[in-house]
C-alpha cells in the first residue's frame, strides 16, 4: 500500500495526537492560524487525488503467469511499489535481501520489485505511469505507458521472448556466487530474471552456515535449482568457490588468521566429496595462490565474469601481478590457455547486497537431458558453457561445441562459426585463437545479431573461441569508473538501468575454447609460461617477507609448494 504524506501541519497533528483536553485547545490554535492561511496544495491533493487499486498481471509467451521485475512511476520519475513492497527501501549491506523482500536498486535510484506473475498497486487516478518489466536477458525490456482512470481495474502486460536457443541443445543458466539471500528469494528472483541455478555461498562473513544441507534445496523446482555452497577465503592467497559439497569445509565461520594452510587443502576436500572448485572473481582478484592452484590442476573453472569489465586489469593484488597494466584479467585467463592448461570460464555476481540483481552475470551451460545440479556441475566442469551479462553467444569448431577437442593428423582447414544476439547494444563480434583476434566484424548501431563464418588452418595445436562486447570507452568519457563500486559512484551504464553488479559494466559475452591438437602436440606459450614463473616468484616473495604462520614449519611448507608451482610453469616453456 503506498502511504500518501500529507504535509499540512495541522492535518498532521490531527493525524498524530491522542484526544484529550489539550489537544482540543491545540486544535482551535492551529484552526485559527489555518484560517489565515490559503489551502496549501499538498493538502488539495488529498481530495483531488483519489486512489485505485489495480490488480498488474504479467505473462509469458504462452500466455501464462510469469514471474518478473516490475518498476512503477509517476510523475518526477516518483517511484510506485506494489502491496507488500517498500517504496523507500534502504540499501542493504552485509544482512543482504534476509527479510528484506529481494528488491533491488539500480543506477539512478531505479527500484524494482519482484512479483510472481499478479501484484495490487494503488495509484492515483487520472494520472500518467511508466509500467517497466524485465525479465532476463531472453525476454524484450517493456516500456509502456498507461493512464489510470476510474475504469482502470487491471493492466494486462504480455511479454515477448526475442530469443530461444537451438531446439537440439538445452542451455541452463546459472549464477556461482551470490551470499545472504535466502531460499525463497533466490527462487523468486531466480523466476523474474529467467535463472535456472542460483549458488548461495556460505562464508566466514554470513550467517547462514546453520542452514547449510549439502543438497539443492526443498524448495527447488524441475527448472530452477537453489543449492547452498561455499566461498572459502583468505585476503591475500584469494577466495575459491566451493560448489556441489555435500559439507561445509573448516573453517566455514571465520576468517584464516595465517596464510596457512594454502586453499589447495580446501580444494582436496571438495573434491574428495565430488565438489566443483572455481576461483572466485578472478577477473578482479587472482591474489597469490590463483595460478599456483591452476597448474597444480586444483582448479575446475575461473569466474572471468564477475563484478568487474574483463578487460580492465585486476584490482586486488596489484604488488604481485607482473606487468599490471599490460594484463587484464581477460588477457590472465588467455595466458592460462596458452599453457595448455584447460581451464574454462565461469561467471557469478558476487551478490551481497540489493544493489545486485541475480544472474546479471552468469553462466549457460550445454546440459544433456533434463536439468539437474549434478549434470549442470559437470557441464561446467568440461567448459561445455558460455559465460555473458546479457548477449547469447554460440561459437563452433567444425560443428564441435565450447569445451569439445579436434585431433588432427596434419595441418588443415577448420570452419568456425561464431554468432550473437543481444537486445543490448554490442559493438563487436571477434574470434579468438591462443588469445589472439584472428576474425572481427564491427557491429553496426542498431544491429542486435550478427554471424561471423571463416575458415582458419591453425599451423599448430590452438585454442578457439568467440567473444562479444560493448566499447567503454564512451563511458569512461563520461566519467564512470569500472574499478570502483556502482554504490561508491562507479558511474552510470545503460547496462545497468537493467541488470546489476557491484561494478559498471557493459555488455559482454565469452565462449570457453574448443581444442584443436594437431598430431597429438600440446599447446604452448613460453613467454606466457614464463610470466607466471614471474608472478608466483612475486607471490612466493611477499610471502616470504610479509606472510603470517603458525610455525617456521608451516611457512616452509607454503613456500615449497610456490617453488614446486615455479618449476611446473617452467616445465611448460619448452
Amino acid at each position: 500500500m503506498i502511504a500518501f504524506r500529507v504535509k499540512n501541519p495541522f492535518l498532521e497533528l490531527l493525524m498524530n495526537q491522542k484526544m484529550n483536553s489539550s489537544f482540543f485547545l491545540r486544535i482551535v490554535l492551529w484552526g485559527l492560524i489555518f484560517i489565515q492561511c490559503p489551502i496549501s496544495p499538498c493538502f488539495s491533493n488529498v481530495s483531488r487525488l483519489a486512489q485505485k487499486k489495480i490488480i498488474v498481471r504479467i505473462f509469458d509467451e504462452h500466455g501464462k503467469p510469469t514471474a518478473a521485475r516490475i518498476r512503477i512511476t509517476g510523475k518526477d520519475s516518483i517511484y510506485y511499489a506494489p502491496e507488500g513492497h517498500s517504496a523507500d527501501f534502504p540499501i542493504t549491506e552485509r544482512e543482504g535481501d534476509l527479510g528484506q523482500g529481494g528488491d533491488v536498486i539500480l543506477d539512478n535510484n531505479r527500484r524494482f520489485a519482484y512479483v510472481d506473475g499478479t501484484c495490487n498497486i494503488d495509484l492515483p487516478e487520472k494520472e500518467t505511469f511508466q509500467f517497466e518489466v524485465v525479465k532476463g536477458f531472453a525476454y524484450r525490456f517493456v516500456d509502456r505507458v498507461i493512464t489510470v482512470s476510474s475504469e482502470t481495474d487491471s493492466v494486462n502486460i504480455q511479454l515477448e521472448k526475442w530469443f530461444e536457443f537451438p531446439k537440439q541443445a538445452r542451455w541452463y543458466s546459472g549464477d556461482i556466487h551470490t551470499h545472504e539471500i535466502d531460499s525463497a528469494t533466490a527462487l523468486l528472483s531466480m523466476k523474474a530474471e529467467d535463472v535456472n541455478v542460483c549458488n548461495i555461498l556460505i562464508s566466514d562473513f554470513t550467517t547462514d552456515q546453520q542452514s547449510f544441507r549439502g543438497a539443492p534445496e526443498p524448495i527447488s523446482d524441475s527448472l530452477h535449482i537453489v543449492y547452498l555452497n561455499q566461498e572459502y577465503r583468505e585476503h591475500r592467497l584469494g577466495h575459491v568457490n566451493l560448489l556441489n559439497l555435500k559439507k561445509l569445509i573448516e573453517p566455514a565461520a571465520t576468517m584464516r588468521p595465517y596464510q596457512y594452510p594454502l586453499s589447495i587443502k580446501a580444494m582436496d576436500e571438495a573434491h574428495a566429496q565430488g565438489g566443483h572448485v572455481s576461483w572466485a572473481h578472478f577477473a578482479a582478484y587472482p591474489a597469490l595462490e590463483g595460478p599456483l592452484d591452476i597448474v597444480l590442476k586444483k582448479v575446475d573453472a575461473v569466474e572471468v565474469l564477475c563484478t568487474i569489465d574483463p578487460f580492465k586489469e585486476p584490482v586486488f593484488v596489484s604488488d604481485i601481478v607482473p606487468d599490471l597494466r599490460m594484463n587484464s584479467g581477460l588477457r590472465l585467463w588467455y595466458r592460462l590457455l596458452n599453457c595448455g592448461l584447460k581451464i574454462p570460464a565461469t561467471a557469478g555476481t558476487d551478490k551481497m547486497n540489493n544493489w545486485v540483481t541475480v544472474g546479471a552475470n552468469r553462466v549457460y551451460a550445454l546440459v544433456k537431458g533434463n536439468l539437474n545440479y549434478q549434470k549442470w556441475i559437470e557441464a561446467l566442469d568440461k567448459g561445455q558453457s558460455f559465460i555473458t551479462n546479457s548477449p547469447m553467444l554460440f561459437c563452433t569448431v567444425d560443428g564441435k561445441n565450447p569445451g569439445e577437442e579436434i585431433n588432427l593428423s596434419q595441418k588443415k582447414p577448420v570452419k568456425i562459426v561464431a554468432e550473437v544476439s543481444s537486445q543490448l547494444p554490442v559493438s563487436r563480434l571477434e574470434i579468438i585463437a591462443n588469445g589472439e583476434v584472428i576474425a572481427e566484424k564491427v557491429i553496426e548501431k542498431g544491429q542486435y545479431h550478427a554471424m561471423l563464418e571463416i575458415d582458419y588452418t591453425p599451423q599448430k595445436s590452438v585454442w578457439i573461441a568467440a567473444r562479444a562486447h560493448q566499447y567503454s570507452e564512451e563511458d569512461e568519457k563520461k566519467g564512470v569508473s569500472f574499478a570502483q563500486r556502482r554504490d561508491l559512484e562507479g558511474g552510470p551504464t545503460l547496462l545497468n538501468r537493467y541488470y546489476g553488479t557491484l561494478r559498471p559494466e557493459t555488455a559482454f559475452a565469452h565462449t570457453n575454447p574448443c581444442y584443436v591438437m594437431i598430431n597429438k602436440q600440446p599447446i604452448r606459450s613460453a613467454n606466457d609460461a614464463q610470466y607466471f614463473v614471474r608472478y608466483l616468484e612475486n607471490s612466493r616473495a611477499w610471502l616470504q617477507q610479509s606472510g603470517r604462520f603458525p610455525s617456521r614449519q608451516a611457512k616452509q611448507e607454503v613456500l615449497n609448494s610456490f617453488e614446486k608451482g615455479i618449476q611446473l610453469y617452467k616445465e611448460l616453456e619448452k
